[in-house]
């Protein structure tokens, strides 16, 4: 095989990159300093970055300039480094940790690297691991796979304990993430059970304690906070990592700091460590018990509990492990290295397979997501998060629902929100995004009748495909155009646009006119002050006077324009009204219909009523005066309370402004 396929594992400190060999045997590559680990830092410099080792060493003198803990960073859109006016993602930032590995591997191994598996949290989102495939390209790889951390893990424990019928729970807190899978391994397969995590939660955390601890001592005795200052607290965590390393040996270390020509001494023991990492290491037991709950085994059943990720290290977790299982965690494999090894075996075979070839390991893995998969629900006044596909499910996995139709005709698109998450409350979950199919052929409302397709593929990735079952095909989708949140949903901060359909026949003359326009002045004031609020005004007769606008004083133009010069043709008025509103993603039409009278064109006026009620738009209807027919505008409304009567012109004020209250409430 001409192809060279490395494991890699992008860790948040630290990462690995491995390979099987000739012998079928998963060895670490070492990289161009001769260590089989390299440090997740990147210092920026004239000379272009450096990563490593290097990158480390020359950090205390540049702080500034140097990146760390990239991977916590990944699907945060919030977050870049600046270097010299360019901001660079985290995608970037590891984009370029991953080129200096394989650029490594391909030194130490005399072949190019084109092919890699790269190792994710398991607990990683649908974003997160996007985001990973993107970094490995953007290092010039061709991902051929994700696999999850604990999973590798177990792969490479599995492959020394080949026919051994076990049940393992993999224990992985690395620099900057924590994974609890559970794992049986039965003749040469690997089947997760169940997994849980936090990939806000590793040995940074524990560094944080003992820089926290000795920051609240430096401000008792000086009076001034050395975390304030970037050379200070990078110099506190050198300080602090050391410190953390040489208590896993020693009952005590001394700490000395020195800030602003202030020093300070802090003798800190193990114990006293113990106490100050006392939540974090509650954390990551709360998290291995609910796993055990989850996977629904016996505690007693579990054969091996296996480290991975080099914070395990520390005897607080080994003891925290050993008082809950009841004996001692496993030390068969190196947790440094055991997910990079087990990435390498993934990698082999999955490009064997690429190939057409024979793999040269007979092992299969079974994983299982994460996140349940939902789509987000309007119901009872409340967003709630409807579950698909849910979490601990083995992948790949899908779900197909056909219960999607159209509501309104000549409908082309329809759209939906989907989250990963087990809360209730979307916005609690991770918003995969707003999509929208399109395409659609256009039929009367109803007619059309779609079956979307839901789908964790084998990396772990969110798909989604949908058919139009009339024809049997495949719509494409994007995401949905515009800036609405699900925030803003929940909120009833989406978008709103508003027509204003005036009435300006004859009997409107006069002060008549004058006070509808007075209210409707009042109406746009109030409406426009709220964010996301456009308004038209269309008049009947007269047609278009504003298309949609946030403009207060182009709307309030509009209104002055207004002028009686005729009959009642209330029909035109909402067919030019309908067109200036057409249908949009995630956004609110509500028409406003005022009127003194009754329309001259009554059936075309309940066919244009009828054209948007079945797109969705809402219908509200204002009448004043004792020529207007009440029940025929009652009619007209979406609901009851969406019908509104003013006996006289001077009430009409007053309904237009608690109008635009509601709405704003809306």
């Amino acid at each position: 095989m001409d192809s060279v396929a490395v494991g890699i594992d992008l860790g948040t400190t630290f990462s690995a990159m491995a390979r099987v060999n000739q012998h079928g045997v998963p060895e670490i590559i070492c990289n161009a300093e001769g260590d089989r680990i390299t440090p997740s830092v990147i210092l920026f410099g004239d000379d272009g970055p450096s990563i490593g080792m290097d990158a480390r060493r020359s950090s205390a003198a540049y702080p500034g300039q140097f990146v760390e803990f990239v991977k916590r960073h990944m699907g945060d859109e919030t977050y870049h480094f600046d270097y010299k006016g360019r901001k660079y993602t985290a995608e970037e930032l590891s984009g370029l940790i991953l080129e200096k590995l394989r650029h490594d591997a391909e030194l130490q191994l005399g072949q190019k690297v084109e092919y890699a598996v790269i190792t994710v949290p398991a607990y990683f989102n649908d974003i997160q691991r996007r985001l990973t495939i993107k970094a490995g390209e953007l290092a010039g790889l061709k991902v051929l796979k994700l696999i999850n951390e604990p999973t590798a893990a177990a792969f490479a424990y599995g492959l020394n304990n080949l026919g051994k019928d076990m049940r393992v729970l993999v224990f992985d807190l690395g620099g900057g993430t924590f994974d609890v899978t559970m794992v049986d391994l039965v003749g040469n397969e690997i089947n997760v059970i169940a997994t849980a995590g936090d990939h806000q939660l590793g040995g940074k955390d524990f560094d944080d304690a003992i820089i926290n601890f000795v920051a609240e001592e430096f401000i008792k005795k000086h009076g001034i906070d050395p975390r304030s200052d970037t050379i200070s607290l990078h110099d506190m965590r050198e300080k602090a990592v050391s410190a953390k390393i040489s208590l896993s040996k020693r009952p005590k270390v001394n700490l000395f700091h020195d800030f602003q020509g202030k020093v300070i001494r802090v003798a800190l023991s193990k114990e006293q460590f113990d106490g100050a990492s006392k939540t974090l290491l509650d954390r990551c037991e709360a998290i291995t018990r609910q796993v055990i709950e989850e996977s629904k085994v016996d505690i007693n059943s579990i054969d091996t509990v296996l480290l991975a990720g080099g914070s395990t290290r520390m005897p607080m977790v080994r003891d925290m492990l050993t008082a809950v299982f009841g004996r001692p965690p496993s030390a068969d494999i190196n947790p440094d290295e055991a997910i990079a090894m087990g990435a390498a075996l993934t990698a082999s075979m999955e490009l064997a397979a690429m190939m057409g070839e024979e793999s040269p390991i007979d092992i299969r893995t079974h994983d299982v997501t994460s996140h349940a998969l939902g789509m987000v629900v309007y119901n009872q006044a409340k967003l709630h998060n409807s579950k698909i596909i849910s979490r601990n499910t083995r992948i790949p996995a899908d779900k197909t629902r056909d219960d999607y139709v159209t509501s309104y005709d000549g409908q082309t698109t329809m759209d939906l929100w989907l989250v990963q998450g087990e809360e209730e409350n979307p916005l609690e979950c991770t918003v995969l995004g707003h999509f929208e199919f399109y395409g659609i052929p256009a039929r009367p409302a109803g007619q059309s009748q779609l079956a979307v397709t839901f789908k964790y593929n084998a990396n772990g990735i969110v798909e989604v495909e949908a058919m139009d079952l009339q024809t049997g095909q495949i719509l494409p989708h994007r995401l949905a155009a515009g800036n609405v949140t699900l925030e803003d949903i929940a909120s009833n901060r989406a978008p709103m646009q508003v027509a204003l359909v005036m009435d300006c026949s004859g009997s409107m003359y006069g002060a008549n006119i004058a006070a509808a326009k007075q209210a409707a002045l009042a109406f746009v004031e109030k409406t426009l002050a709220q964010p996301n609020r456009q308004i038209a005004v269309v008049g009947f007769p007269g047609g278009v006077f504003c298309t949609p606008t946030s403009d207060v004083a182009r709307a309030q133009r509009a209104i002055s324009e207004l002028t009686p010069i005729g009959s009642t043709p209330m029909g035109e008025g909402l067919h030019d009204a309908r067109d200036l509103l057409r249908p949009r993603a995630g956004v609110q039409r509500v028409f406003v219909v005022m009127t003194d009278g009754h329309p001259d064109d009554p059936d075309d006026t309940i066919a244009e009523i009828h054209k948007l009620r079945t797109s969705g738009a809402r219908i509200i209807t204002i009448g004043v005066g004792r020529e207007v027919s009440q029940d025929f505008l009652m009619g007209l409304a979406s609901q009851p309370a969406d019908f509104h009567f003013c006996g006289q012109f001077d009430e009409l004020q007053g309904a237009f402004i608690n109008l635009a209250t509601t709405l704003t409430a809306e």
